[in-house]
C-alpha cells in the first residue's frame, strides 16, 4: 500500500494538478490577444517569415511523421513558418502549458488529449474556432463524429487529429494452437471462458497468460465499465460506485486473481510481442507499430460485449490558443488547414490512427491498406459503436489519476473493487464540487 499512496501523491502533484489549477483560476480578465509568443529557434531561410508555434506531445515515429508534413507545409508557401516544439507526452505537455499560462507566454496552437482540452475550456484558454470556416474549407471537411466531441454550446474548439479507439489484439499462433476460433470474443465472459481454455498452454518456450493489463491507462476500463452497464459518471454525478461498475472491476479481480490467466503487465506491447499474453487491448493508433514489432499474424477485432457495447474515443487534437495575437492565430489556423486538406491521409497511413477528415476517409491509399491489411478496416468500423468518456472523466480533472490508483489496488492486490471504488468517489467528491460551478456555467447543466 506504501507505493500505492506514493502513487498519488506523485500523480496529483504534477502535471494534472498544476493542469486543474489552472483549470479553476482559469484566464478570466484577460484580453485576446494579450500573451507572448514562446521562444524557439527559426531557422535563417525562415527569417522573414511569419512564425507560428506548435506544442506536441507526439514522440518517436509520430513525431517524425508530423515534422515531415510541417517541413511540406513550410515549403509549400512563402509567408509562414510554424516550428514543432516536443514534449515527451501529453503530461509533460500539460505541465508546461499550464506554467506557460501563468506566465503569459505561450504556442499559437497545440495538441490537447482527450481528456485534457476541456479543463484548458473551463479555463477560458481556448479559442472559438467556428468562425474560421470558411466557404472553401466548412465543417465538412471533418469526420462529423469527431467533429462532434470538440463542439460545446455550438461553439468548436478542438479539432480532431489522432483520434482513436481501443481495439481487441490476439496472436493468431497463439488462438490456433489452443483451439479458439479466429476471432475476438463476443463478450467479457467469453474471453475468460477463453483464458480458462488456454491454461497450461506454453508458446515459444514461455507460459500464456490470455491478457496483460495496464495499470497506466483506465481508459480501457471506462469502456469495460460500460459494457457491464456502469461508468464513470451520469453527468457530473458519479456512478464509479454502481453496481454494474463495480461487476465490471470484479471481472478483472476474478481474472487475475481467481483464474490466473491475467495479469498487470509492466509492458503490454512487449509482452505481447515477446507472445506472453494472447491477447491485450491497445490503441488502433498502436496498430502500425504493433503489426512492425511482432513475428506472427495480428487480429484485431472490436472490443468484447457485455450488457452492451463499451467503446471509449480517444486520442488527440488541435486547440488554438485565445490568448495568442489575432495574427498568430489567423497563421495557425492556415497550418491546421494544411494538415487537414494535405496531411490527414498520410499521418494515419504512417502511424495508424483514425482518418479524421473526409479527404482521408475517401482515400485511395487508405483504402487500398484497409483491403491489404483488414485490421485497418476493423478499427474504422467500430468507430459506429463508440462514445465520448464520462462527463467526469473528462472534466474532473483528479479522476483520471484516482482511477489509476483504483485498478492497480485491484490488478495487483487483489483489493475488493466495491471497497476501492466506493473510496475513490468519496475522494473525488471535493474535485467534483470544485469543478461543477464552471462546468455548469460553461458546458452542461
Amino acid at each position: 500500500m506504501t507505493r500505492l499512496n506514493l502513487n498519488r501523491r506523485r500523480l496529483l502533484t504534477g502535471a494534472g494538478a498544476v493542469a486543474a489549477g489552472v483549470a479553476l483560476s482559469g484566464c478570466v480578465g484577460r484580453r485576446d490577444g494579450d500573451y507572448d509568443q514562446v521562444s524557439g529557434q527559426v531557422p535563417p531561410q525562415f527569417a522573414r517569415r511569419d512564425r507560428v508555434v506548435l506544442w506536441s506531445a507526439f514522440t518517436s515515429h509520430n513525431a517524425e511523421i508530423l515534422q515531415t508534413i510541417i517541413d511540406r507545409f513550410n515549403a509549400a508557401q512563402t509567408d509562414i513558418f510554424c516550428e514543432i516544439q516536443l514534449f515527451p507526452g501529453y503530461d509533460a505537455l500539460d505541465s508546461k502549458l499550464a506554467a506557460s499560462l501563468t506566465s503569459e507566454q505561450v504556442p499559437d496552437f497545440i495538441t490537447l488529449s482527450d481528456v485534457s482540452w476541456n479543463r484548458y475550456l473551463l479555463a477560458e484558454a481556448l479559442e472559438p474556432l467556428t468562425d474560421y470556416f470558411d466557404a472553401d474549407f466548412d465543417t465538412t471537411a471533418f469526420h462529423p463524429r469527431f467533429l462532434a466531441e470538440g463542439t460545446v454550446r455550438d461553439q468548436i474548439y478542438w479539432l480532431p487529429w489522432a483520434r482513436s479507439t481501443p481495439l481487441f489484439y490476439y496472436n493468431k499462433e497463439i488462438f490456433a494452437a489452443g483451439g479458439l476460433p479466429d476471432r475476438g470474443p463476443d463478450s467479457y465472459t467469453e474471453l475468460r471462458e477463453w483464458g480458462r481454455q488456454l491454461k497450461g498452454l506454453r508458446y515459444r518456450g514461455s507460459k500464456v497468460r490470455m491478457r496483460g493489463y495496464t495499470g497506466e491507462d483506465d481508459w480501457y476500463f471506462q469502456g469495460s465499465s460500460w459494457a457491464f452497464g456502469g461508468g464513470y459518471s451520469d453527468g457530473m454525478n458519479p456512478t464509479l460506485d454502481s453496481e454494474p461498475t463495480i461487476a465490471s472491476l470484479e471481472s478483472d479481480r476474478a481474472f487475475i486473481h481467481d483464474d490466473q490467466m491475467a495479469y498487470l503487465a509492466s509492458d503490454i506491447n512487449a509482452d505481447f510481442a515477446s507472445g506472453v499474453t494472447a491477447s491485450i487491448f491497445n490503441s488502433t493508433g498502436a496498430l502500425t507499430s504493433l503489426l512492425d514489432s511482432v513475428e506472427f499474424e495480428v487480429g484485431a477485432a472490436f472490443l468484447p460485449r457485455q450488457q452492451t457495447v463499451g467503446v471509449p474515443t480517444g486520442g488527440s487534437g488541435l486547440a488554438v490558443m485565445r490568448n495568442a495575437t489575432r495574427s498568430r492565430k489567423q497563421a495557425a489556423w492556415q497550418v491546421i488547414r494544411y494538415l487537414a486538406e494535405h496531411g490527414a491521409a498520410d499521418w494515419s497511413m504512417a502511424t495508424g490512427y483514425l482518418p479524421v477528415t473526409s479527404s482521408a476517409l475517401h482515400s485511395p491509399k487508405i483504402k487500398k491498406r484497409n483491403t491489404r491489411t483488414p485490421a485497418y478496416q476493423v478499427a474504422q468500423d467500430q468507430l459506429s459503436r463508440a462514445r465520448t468518456p464520462d462527463v467526469m472523466r473528462r472534466y474532473v480533472n483528479e479522476t483520471i489519476a484516482e482511477m489509476q490508483i483504483a485498478i492497480q489496488k485491484v490488478y495487483a492486490a487483489n483489493a475488493d473493487p466495491a471497497r476501492v471504488l466506493r473510496e475513490t468517489v468519496r475522494v473525488l467528491e471535493p474535485a467534483i464540487e470544485r469543478t461543477l460551478p464552471k462546468y455548469q456555467r460553461q458546458v452542461g447543466t
